[in-house]
């Protein structure tokens, strides 16, 4: 029987991360992918702008999937607002133990926004201890427990085993290749159990959405009835192709998993 996955997060216009990796996700590793939209990233004056939509929008995109379809697995990427963060909030408490929720806490923030981080913050960690597997990379891991840079492998476990505690949720650390100079490394807790998954570094440039795709091929394992360990394993199997194979754009790139004869200049 063919799983319905959702992704509830951003639109990326440039295709590399968001709802259109974790689409593009969601169909290369084949279930059938619905998506909440709940911004919009752009550009203005040359700046990263995040248009979020309105509230009331979440909640008729919600309202309408919980109305039309049994859903097998959940991936929640960047929800923009406090509003929003709210309404996904109570989705979870609705729906949860029904299907596993993977929570990549996507932060989008300038320097001068520091409150609204805070307070973003907050409410991401209270959403937090309603999924069951949190996929922060380095940044964000920082932001989330209020640590400093977090450089070696024993940073890695003290903030990752923190932020379990704090939330009563699996943690799996995106390091990538910054922590070592041989391989590309992340860490996983639980709070009792414990383990690292190494990798090879990609060279290539074509890392836009790599995490996104990351946390989107979880979401699609443990939708397929796969142990949690060996879904991280896996995704982050597919997550080196997907940089290997990505699309080069300009001087970087997005992440793909389709083999191309050109570049977009």
């Amino acid at each position: 029987m063919t799983k319905i996955t959702l992704t509830i997060g951003g639109s990326d216009t440039w295709g590399g991360g968001g709802i259109q990796t974790d689409l593009k996700t969601f169909e290369n590793l084949q279930t059938f992918g619905l998506s909440v939209l709940t911004c919009i990233a752009v550009a203005e004056n040359d700046d990263f702008v995040i248009r979020p939509l309105p509230a009331s929008l979440i909640h008729e995109q919600l309202q309408t999937i919980e109305q039309s379809f049994q859903l097998d697995g959940v991936k929640i990427g960047l929800l923009a607002s406090i509003e929003i963060v709210d309404l996904v909030i109570d989705f979870c408490q609705r729906n949860r133990g029904q299907f596993p929720i993977i929570l990549d806490p996507v932060l989008a923030f300038k320097e001068t926004e520091q409150q609204l981080q805070q307070d973003y913050l907050q409410k991401i960690r209270e959403l937090a201890q309603l999924v069951d597997l949190i996929t922060p990379n380095l940044k964000e891991m920082q932001r989330l427990v209020a640590s400093a840079d977090i450089v070696s492998l024993a940073d890695m476990e003290t903030t990752s085993q923190q932020l379990s505690e704090q939330t009563k949720t699996a943690v799996v650390l995106k390091g990538g290749p910054h922590i070592l100079t041989d391989s590309a490394i992340d860490y996983y807790t639980d709070g009792i159990n414990s383990h690292y998954f190494k990798g090879p570094i990609s060279y290539q440039s074509t890392i836009h959405g790599a995490g996104c795709c990351f946390s989107a091929a979880i979401c699609v394992h443990l939708a397929q009835g796969t142990p949690l360990i060996e879904s991280i394993e896996k995704s982050k199997r597919f997550v080196y192709e997907a940089i290997e194979n990505g699309l080069p754009i300009h001087d970087a790139g997005n992440v793909w998993h389709g083999k191309i004869e050109r570049s977009l200049t």
